[in-house]
């Protein structure tokens, strides 16, 4: 008890430092600890990126305990904060995370009230990104705000800068002209302007920006923005994270134990070391050096390091298809197809693609546009399929004149929008407003991918054609799965997907799975009769869709590759390494614990082609495409064709081609299709 005195003293003296103003929850933290660190951001959507995702759980990994708050206004710059401090005004959302990890939003919150919500130990300030670069846009409102908040602060607590990162090379910011639209000479001005105002005001740096430059320096290039200046949601945002962390706690993040969900292990170790490096070096880019699968070396790229040689193929065995997981032989059809075939779908969604939800309640469609086409040969039908009341899917439609009833179709997915297809003026362009849920998009000139549809060879075949623009369902790049329909289904609080949720395969596939929904309802189409087809990365989400949804008639894969139709084990051209670092987002989180660990999987690709029977099937390969894997792709198709002989199938239903040539989808395949689909799509 005789310490009491020595308490009460202290705490009488925490009181006159700082007034009696309610913390906005109501109370500090009361879950801290001693040793907790409290950081207040004040700034934009740029901090936002930093800070609320990633750093919490990047501390936690190495045992601290991080308090986060962000005031944040979408776009503010410096000028503003000022203007808004010395006002008062309660113009800020305070997003604020507790030592749970939990993010609950303030909304209506001042500066003044942020800065007495915590004894916060460390506070940043940064400059609106387009505006970073210019030192006159600092001052004196920098300064002001500086003396603003040492006056509400513990004298303990540090004022860093945040210091933003220079814009993609291809983005489209207003503000990019400020630089020449040139990224390096955006990065230099940064990297002076924030350095001179650290020096100037003795305060700490973040340097987020040289570690987003050390990046692109990397294999990772351009890979870490999502809209040319936003971070992307997996792997920028952890990036500038690992930045924050190491600048906060003076401890290198090399090693840390976090890994986000998508990232790979790979990525991860990345995004740590350029940070380090940024940490130790701010105001320059530093060259790091990576082993396989590709590096950079005095910053000249070097190749993705890939085995195309056949004699360094590894020695692997093969799952048995008919093989259940718990040991027992499958031993008739019907065992199949109530045991097998499920256990092994149940494995592809939840260990490689990711579980899909099904019909969405209240989905809705409008005819958008319907008139002749092909002078005459065929009608056109533009079709709107409404998710929600802003996200919908455009469907382009082309169907046989005078045909006798419903038609055949195909259905498959483009790459660059409906309007790629043909150059017929009358197919629609997004419009602008969706667009921009794209993230990234730039208008394609009309009929540029026009010889990958040959659409007068298909209607004078007597067939339909079915498409839609990936970006309706997901757009393909890796934004963290904000952009696209996964968010349709998360529960309340969730951000990303759960480790068995879909990746964008998973979504693609379930995106023609709903266009089905509405062909089943179009009185021009025969929807028992469709087939599902894609080249390369939609040859995989075709497999993936016809595998899980039984209402396709028949699959076609072409030049489908690894995650496709090529076997994993083989190891050659596109491994599950190469595949996760470029594409993390086309699979769950589950799959990356395959990576470099091929023999553990508990399937391999021959059984994901085994999924389509009883219904027909095409593989096709190109002799010059080493990168899919034409062998390992054939090997695949006899593995399912096995299978197929089971089940006391027919082999006419199974077909495999090998064109020459390289990686494409040509006329030349198209007529191998066209073919095979009059054999088991005509009515004789």
């Amino acid at each position: 008890m005789r310490e009491t005195p020595k308490i009460l003293s202290a705490v009488l003296a925490i009181c006159l430092l700082f007034p009696a103003i309610p913390a906005l929850g109501g109370r500090h933290d009361q879950s801290a600890s001693p040793d907790t660190l409290r950081l207040l951001c004040i700034g934009n959507s740029f901090s936002k990126d930093a800070v609320e995702q990633n750093l919490h759980e990047i501390a936690l990994a190495d045992g601290h305990i991080l308090i986060i708050g962000n005031m944040y206004i979408g776009g503010c710059y410096l000028e503003k904060h000022w203007m808004l401090a010395e006002r008062d005004s309660a113009a800020y959302s305070f997003r604020k995370i507790g030592a749970d990890g939990v993010l609950v939003n303030h909304h209506d919150t001042s500066i003044s009230q942020a800065l007495a919500d915590e004894p916060w130990d460390v506070v940043t300030f940064q400059q609106s990104s387009g505006l970073s670069g210019l030192p006159e846009s600092y001052e004196p409102w920098l300064t002001n705000l500086v003396k603003y908040a040492r006056k509400r602060i513990p004298r303990r607590c540090r004022i860093m800068l945040m210091q933003t990162w220079a814009y993609a090379s291809n983005a489209t910011n207003q503000f990019y002209g400020n630089y020449d639209s040139s990224q390096q000479k955006m990065f230099d001005a940064i990297c002076k302007t924030y350095g001179d105002a650290a020096r100037k005001h003795r305060l700490g740096l973040i340097p987020c920006g040289t570690a987003v430059q050390n990046s692109r320096h990397t294999f990772n290039r351009e890979n870490v923005t999502r809209d040319g200046y936003h971070m992307h949601k997996w792997f920028g945002r952890y990036l500038v994270a690992c930045t924050f962390y190491e600048a906060l706690y003076k401890q290198s993040v090399v090693g840390n134990g976090y890994r986000p969900p998508h990232l790979g292990e790979e990525r991860t170790d990345l995004a740590q070391r350029c940070a380090h490096a940024a940490c130790e070096h701010p105001g320059t880019v530093t060259q790091i050096d990576f082993d396989n699968p590709s590096d950079t070396s005095n910053g000249r790229w070097k190749p993705v390091q890939v085995n195309t040689d056949p004699s360094k193929v590894p020695a692997y065995t093969l799952p048995d298809a008919l093989t259940m997981q718990d040991g027992h032989k499958v031993t008739t059809p019907e065992q199949w197809y109530s045991e097998r075939r499920p256990e092994l779908l149940e494995l592809f969604e939840t260990q490689m693609y990711g579980k899909a939800p099904g019909r969405l309640e209240d989905m809705e469609w409008e005819i958008a546009e319907e008139g002749p086409a092909l002078d005459g040969k065929a009608l056109r039908r533009q079709v709107r399929i409404f998710f929600t009341k802003n996200k919908y899917v455009t469907v382009l439609i082309y169907i046989p004149e005078g045909a006798d009833g419903p038609v055949p179709a195909f259905m498959g997915m483009n790459f660059e929008g409906n309007a790629t297809v043909s150059p017929d003026t009358s197919i629609l362009y997004p419009e602008p407003e969706h667009a921009k849920a794209y993230g990234i998009y730039k208008e394609q000139p009309r009929g540029n991918r026009a010889s990958r549809w040959p659409l007068e060879d298909i209607i004078g075949r007597g067939y339909g054609l079915v498409t839609f623009h990936t970006s309706d369902i997901d757009p393909d790049f890796d934004d963290g799965f904000g952009n696209g329909v996964t968010p349709l289904i998360y529960r309340k609080g969730q951000v990303y997907p759960e480790p068995d949720q879909w990746g964008t395969l998973s979504a693609w596939a379930w995106g023609m799975s709903r266009v089905l929904d509405y062909l089943e309802t179009d009185p021009d189409v025969d929807a028992a009769r469709v087939a599902a087809i894609g080249h390369s990365r939609l040859g995989k989400t075709a497999l993936l869709a016809a595998a899980r949804d039984t209402r396709f008639a028949m699959a076609i894969s072409n030049d489908s590759g690894c995650g496709g139709a090529a076997l994993s084990r083989r190891r050659y051209g596109e491994t599950l390494r190469s595949i996760t670092g470029t594409f993390p987002h086309w699979f769950c989180g589950n799959f990356f614990k395959y990576i470099d660990n091929e023999d553990s999987l508990p399937f391999d690709q021959h059984e994901f082609l085994a999924l389509i029977a009883p219904r027909p099937l095409y593989v096709a390969s190109a002799e010059n495409d080493s990168w899919a894997d034409p062998v390992g792709e054939r090997l695949s198709f006899q593995g399912a064709q096995a299978v197929y002989d089971f089940l006391g199938l027919d082999r006419s239903l199974t077909r495999y081609h090998i064109r020459e040539g390289a990686h494409g989808i040509t006329l030349e395949d198209w007529k191998h299709y066209l073919d095979f689909a009059d054999d088991h799509l005509l009515k004789h």
